[in-house]
């Protein structure tokens, strides 16, 4: 019974999080919202029993990556836009919106195989999220898919330092001039 109020307080602050950092306008405020995501989601891994995981995703994701997006955001040094003019075509559409993701939820709460019916879980190796099997799958199965992902990161970062570089005196004028 604990386990299934921690699931779902996880559940709904990473679901929540996760409509702040699409709805946002401000990129500062959608880079915190994916922090409570990242950390929202560690509780999950932790609800599982994998504390690895959950620490992996805690110091890596939320502590360096992340750390690596508000630096970056900072850089770029965004001007504030105008805000949203909610129209009333705007607020029916939210509102259905709203309507239609509450009946999901309710309909999946009351599925005999997903929600309350609590379905017999199936069966997890004892060492499932271990440091030893993240171990095997991260430097043989993905161990591409790690290395692009920096590669990613790294052009990401030096992409946003030459768009928000500021032009200099001498490169303003023009050659011979």
């Amino acid at each position: 019974m604990v386990g299934a109020f921690f699931f779902w307080i996880f559940a709904f602050t990473a679901f929540f999080a996760g409509v702040g950092v699409v709805a946002s306008r401000n990129p500062m405020h959608s880079a915190i919202s994916l922090v409570a995501v990242l950390i929202s989601i560690a509780g999950l891994f932790l609800a599982l029993h994998a504390e690895f995981l959950a620490w992996i995703l805690v110091i890596v994701y939320t502590g360096a990556v992340m750390v690596l997006i508000v630096f970056v955001i900072s850089l770029l040094n965004l001007d504030k836009d105008e805000p949203i003019d909610y129209t009333a075509a705007r607020r029916w559409g939210m509102a259905a919106l709203t309507m239609f993701i509450a009946a999901f939820l309710v309909y999946l709460y009351a599925d005999p195989l997903i929600g309350a019916g609590h379905p017999a879980k199936p069966p997890v190796p004892d060492d499932w999220g271990s440091v030893q099997t993240v171990a095997i799958d991260l430097f043989t199965r993905y161990m591409i898919v790690v290395q692009l992902a920096g590669v990613l990161l790294t052009a990401a970062v030096i992409g946003a330092v030459v768009v928000a570089r500021k032009p200099e005196q001498n490169e303003e004028r023009e050659p011979g001039a």
